[in-house]
């Protein structure tokens, strides 16, 4: 059984710096990469193609779909798949609702790939 990088998209997450930092894992470890997104993204056609590129290059790469795409889901998506090494997400509290940490049932790293001082911060 391969090891698997999970990229985690919300609507507002920034792609191309997530889709490194998942690459890169990807090929340190010998992994696969899985994004999960909804497919109702206006970018949908994109990550297609984006990972296409990433395939040609020589990462194993493939785009899920997650409907309504939450925290939750994206746990219980990792714990589902004992191969899922690593999940990597924009922001990791702003995943969060109610004041909840939905990543505590993780049983993998949680990579936060985007916390950039330069990026503007969500409410």
């Amino acid at each position: 059984m391969k090891r698997r990088v999970v990229v985690a998209l919300r609507p507002v997450s920034p792609v191309e710096r997530l889709l490194s930092v998942g690459a890169s894992l990807c090929r340190r470890m010998d992994a696969e990469l899985e994004v999960l997104a909804d497919p109702r993204r206006p970018d949908w056609r994109d990550l297609e193609t984006r990972l296409a590129a990433l395939r040609d290059a020589g990462v194993s790469a493939r785009l899920s779909s997650a409907p309504g795409l939450d925290a939750r889901q994206v746990v219980e998506h990792a714990r589902g798949h004992e191969c899922v090494t690593t999940v990597v997400v924009d922001r990791p509290a702003a995943w969060a609702s109610e004041g909840t940490d939905p990543w505590v049932r993780l049983d993998c790293p949680l990579v936060a790939a985007s916390d950039h001082p330069d990026l503007p911060e969500e409410k």
